[in-house]
């Protein structure tokens, strides 16, 4: 799901505009990487999501068709979930996702941007195929950004109520992202930012990893974004590539 993640967060300018909004979103991703394993997990998403922004206020749906092929034992968002055992291929339908974010100040009125909101992940994938953990985790986060000329410096802190799953017990963690997008015009922009998140077991690794991209506008209606993911720990993929499209209706 970074895919659709990463459009929150590059896709500019982020402003309240009292004109209605309704977007479509939808993209391509892979990641490997081995997350404490003697072999490669190696993961193919593809997401689609709706976004409606009004004034102030953006509702967004979300989800994904997974297919996995990896010794198990870890969900595609890197949470440990059993332990691994042979090389096999799974398949299905991602957890379903949807999250309301209120922005309090907009760039456009005043020195700082302020949004914060609130996001449901519904345990909706099969967590016998180790495409998610079966269980609901619910968060709420925070996130300030400015513009400084052509630079969009933004840092967001959230936490994370996690669902147990069967035999686990997560901790409750703390999330954040920091990054910059530049904008070299009206159609080309770039950025890069980096991810974290606490341990969610005591054996386990905090997620740590970083993105790069590029964004380009076809038109007033259509944005395609191409961003390469580095992992650091192993609660993160290796490394990725992916992705990204948006139509505004």
């Amino acid at each position: 799901m970074r895919s659709l993640l990463l459009l929150t967060v590059c896709l500019l300018p982020i402003t309240s505009s009292a004109e209605d909004k309704l977007s479509l979103n939808t993209g391509l991703e892979y990641t490997s990487g081995n997350y404490g394993a003697t072999t490669d997990t190696d993961i193919w998403s593809l997401p689609i999501g709706l976004k409606y922004q009004t004034g102030p206020l953006t509702f967004r749906l979300g989800t994904s068709w997974l297919r996995i092929t990896g010794p198990g034992g870890v969900t595609p968002e890197g949470e440990p979930i059993g332990s691994p055992g042979a090389r096999s291929t799974e398949h299905g339908m991602g957890d379903i996702t949807t999250s309301l974010t209120w922005t309090l100040l907009d760039t456009e009125k005043s020195p700082f941007g302020l949004d914060v909101g609130g996001k449901v992940k519904f345990g909706t994938a099969d967590e016998k195929k180790y495409l998610g953990t079966g269980k609901n985790d619910y968060a709420l986060h925070t996130e300030i950004f400015k513009h400084i000329n052509a630079w969009y410096p933004f840092f967001k802190l959230g936490y994370n109520w996690k669902g147990d799953p069967t035999g686990i017990n997560y901790n409750n963690v703390w999330f954040g992202s920091t990054g910059t997008n530049y904008r070299f015009s009206k159609t080309y922009s770039a950025g890069a930012y980096y991810d974290w998140r606490e341990k969610l077991t005591p054996t386990g690794n905090r997620i740590s990893e970083a993105t790069v991209y590029f964004n380009t506008r076809l038109n007033e209606s259509n944005k395609l974004n191409i961003y390469l993911i580095k992992g650091f720990s192993d609660a993160s993929p290796d490394w990725g590539a992916g992705l990204s499209l948006s139509h505004r209706f």
